[in-house]
């Protein structure tokens, strides 16, 4: 008797454990739609590599989205750009898991933050609440679904990160839903050539062809010296035509596995490198992305690469390489590249170039009569010859095909008694577009001043004219009891609007800036005024101090 009961007390030990166990590590999924991605891990974006998951939403906003496992809220951040509204998680497993994008908050999170962006008088905020201040459980609502930020179509940005580290963690090992039975795509191969130090890389493009759904091949390629490959391909999962980022390539020489990467885990530094792992003028006149297979030299620090040989190879004369370079999705679907290059010596014409030497180790300072340009050491990761030109009050430096690794300084003289002429001049830049795009600007002096990241075409502006703004659904007097906001349009015709206060009756109010649509928004749930008549004024300022006070008054009860 006493035998049973040890067994049955043990099996109820052992099942309580278990359940204990499965109550830590419950999880939930983000969103109660098919999960169907529009971008990947470690997808090459133009300044960074993709720290999560982007996940459709049907080109809709307001879906539920969920804390994936129970555990505490570690950071809020509401902003215009980057991540929009997005909340930071932190789970007692060693995650924390993030929800970018957001429309808006559930009421428990959107009273907290609503307290502090009143206590603070702004709308951009950002919040670390205490360890347990405001816990979730696993599957509770926090958020809905959204377009905020630097978003361009209602989706939801899904990460993980080590809570430790802050490294972020591909989102594919947790989300196991998603479908995937389609191989990458491989449309081009490059091979990159290094045949003097002093010179800088050929590149050749070879064209390829599809021999059956999963294997490529091309012809004989004869080529000699330092090489190494690049790759225009992309992946896509079921349900979805988006071309995404891959996760994993090998390049094999004889069969043997010779250099991989894959992006399972990344750190925020590696983004500094992205450029490394592309071919920056390509992408700039064509809009390709080439994906380079190599661990760089200049790349410092990366989670990406292993370290066998770096992805370079040398082909000597008279000798035959058989590289396979396999493409693989995280769900273990591969695609095959078979290169046969052949040792020959070929040699290579380079064309003279009569623009300016910029070498990476020394400054260089270029001066006209009212414009300075510094390129400091470093500025760029190799060197390179650039044209450098001036005329009247534009700079031209060159085109931006070559990527840099440190920002340079563009100065003018301004030339101007007139404090308030001078206080609108700025510098800007004419983008992909040939539109004037406006670049912070600092004044010291009698110079007006910028770090630049791209070169380009580069010219003195000035902006005089103030912000505009005007009502949106309501008029001057009118009674406004049935609304439940108050929408305004808020816009700027060149610097852009720096910043803005909204009082009614004297009284700060939360306005809620959106850039994409450039609307105002005032929620009348926020604060109860006991009187009918409602004086309202916002305060406007763009990026040169062009100021604009808006006044207006309506009615409403409450």
């Amino acid at each position: 008797m006493k035998t049973k009961l040890s067994i049955l007390l043990t099996l109820f030990l052992v099942s309580f454990n278990s359940i204990s166990q499965n109550n830590l590590i419950k999880k939930s999924y983000p969103l109660n739609i098919p999960l169907i991605i529009s971008g990947t891990f470690g997808e090459l974006r133009s300044n960074h590599f993709h720290g999560g998951l982007d996940i459709k939403t049907n080109r809709k906003e307001g879906y539920q989205v969920k804390s994936i496992y129970k555990g505490f809220i570690d950071r809020i951040n509401v902003s215009t750009d980057g991540y929009g509204k997005t909340i930071y998680v932190k789970h007692p497993n060693g995650l924390t898991s993030v929800y970018a994008h957001l429309s808006k908050f559930t009421s428990k999170i959107q009273r907290f933050v609503k307290s502090k962006q009143y206590k603070k008088q702004t709308f951009e905020i950002q919040l670390f609440p205490k360890d347990n201040e405001i816990k979730v459980k696993s599957g509770e609502i926090i958020g809905f679904s959204g377009n905020t930020g630097t978003s361009f179509a209602p989706h939801l940005h899904f990460e993980l990160r080590n809570s430790k580290t802050q490294n972020t963690i591909n989102p594919m090992s947790f989300l196991d839903k998603i479908k995937d039975d389609r191989r990458p795509s491989i449309r081009s191969l490059y091979i990159f050539n290094k045949i003097l130090d002093k010179n800088p890389e050929l590149i050749t493009k070879y064209g390829i062809k599809k021999i059956n759904d999963s294997i490529y091949k091309t012809e004989n390629i004869p080529t000699s010296g330092k090489i190494s490959f690049g790759l225009n391909m992309f992946d896509r999962q079921s349900l979805s035509y988006n071309k995404n980022g891959i996760y994993k390539v090998s390049i094999y020489l004889n069969d043997s596995l010779k250099f991989e990467y894959s992006f399972d885990e990344l750190d925020f530094e590696d983004s500094k490198f992205i450029n490394l792992l592309t071919h920056y003028k390509t992408k700039k006149q064509e809009g390709k992305t080439i994906h380079r297979i190599i661990k760089h030299p200049e790349s410092k620090k990366s989670f990406l690469i292993n370290k066998k040989n770096n992805g370079y190879f040398n082909i000597k004369a008279n000798t035959k390489y058989n590289f396979i370079i396999k493409v693989s999705d995280y769900k273990g679907n591969n695609s095959f590249l078979k290169i046969n290059l052949i040792g020959k010596n070929i040699k290579k014409k380079f064309l003279t170039n009569e623009n300016k030497l910029i070498k990476t180790d020394i400054d260089y300072l270029f001066e006209f009569e009212d414009k300075e340009i510094l390129f400091k050491k470093n500025t760029f990761y190799e060197n390179i010859h650039i044209d450098i030109k001036e005329k009247n009050d534009t700079l031209y430096i060159d085109k931006d095909i070559h990527a840099i690794k440190n920002p340079f300084e563009i100065s003018f003289k301004t030339r101007n008694n007139d404090s308030s002429k001078r206080r609108q001049s700025f510098i800007s830049k004419l983008n992909s577009k040939g539109k004037s795009v406006f670049i912070k600007t600092q004044k010291k002096d009698d110079k007006i001043l910028i770090k630049s990241n791209s070169l380009g075409v580069f010219f003195k502006s000035r902006d005089s004219i103030s912000p505009k703004i005007k009502p949106i659904n309501f008029y001057e007097g009118q009674w406004v009891s049935k609304l439940k906001y108050l929408k305004l349009r808020l816009e700027d015709d060149y610097s852009g609007v720096k910043s803005y206060k909204g009082f009614l009756n004297n009284k700060w109010i939360l306005l809620e800036y959106e850039p994409k649509n450039k609307t105002l928004t005032y929620n009348f749930s926020d604060i109860n005024f006991k009187n009918t008549k409602h004086n309202l004024k916002i305060y406007i300022e763009d990026n040169v101090g062009n100021k604009k006070i808006y006044k207006t008054m309506f009615y409403r009860k409450y």
